[in-house]
């Protein structure tokens, strides 16, 4: 039984539409990087999975006057982008890849509920990130994202291991205060700390 969108999804899909510019700006901006992880998980490349999610935006776009969302758009736009992306795979002749991730994902629905979770937390995360000061956003990123030692840091920067370690600390202290109000602290702590394996 699919679940029918509720009154705010459905005026956004009726002023899809009707070619409301502002409406799709919206829905554009608050799910794109969203999408862009999810399909980043199954094609491995990030250019695959931004190209996937504009394109799926240029038909939406294109299609808008019979386009029919029986569904959350959220659900409608994730299905969409799942799809666009496993089709990438066969076509890109790798479809013993495919098929493994298929069968995994039709085996453990629920994995890629999680995927789709933690896409949605990289997308808080990322605006989290931008309101961190410049300094302690770049000690951050080199720690978390490029996986550098604050040793390793320290060295590059100029700076002592103690100014590094509290950057970082600084930094995981306002993403934390940033992050929960939408995601449980047990989830943020682990995502924070895993991000250099992503």
């Amino acid at each position: 039984m699919t679940t029918q969108p509720g009154l705010h999804e459905q005026v956004l899909v009726d002023g899809l539409r009707e070619g409301n510019l502002k409406i799709f700006d919206y829905l554009f901006h608050y799910y794109y990087s969203g999408l862009v992880v999810f399909a980043f998980r199954y094609t491995g490349s990030m250019q695959a999975a931004e190209d996937l999610v504009q394109d799926f935006f240029f038909h939406l776009w294109l299609n808008r006057e019979k386009t029919v969302i029986r569904q959350s758009l959220k659900s409608y736009f994730f299905s969409a982008v799942k799809n666009k992306s496993l089709d990438f795979l066969k076509h890109q002749k790798i479809e013993k890849k495919a098929e493994t991730k298929l069968k995994f994902f039709q085996e453990d629905p629920a994995e890629e509920q999680q995927f789709m979770v933690e896409s949605e937390l990289e997308e808080q995360v990322n605006r989290a990130l931008a309101k961190l000061p410049e300094k302690c956003r770049k000690i951050f990123m080199m720690n978390r994202f490029e996986g550098l030692k604050p040793d390793q840091i320290a060295e590059m920067e100029n700076i002592s291991v103690r100014t590094v370690e509290g950057h970082i600390g600084k930094a995981i202290r306002i993403l934390r205060m940033e992050l929960k109000p939408h995601f449980p602290d047990f989830m943020i702590m682990l995502f924070l700390r895993n991000l250099h394996c992503l």
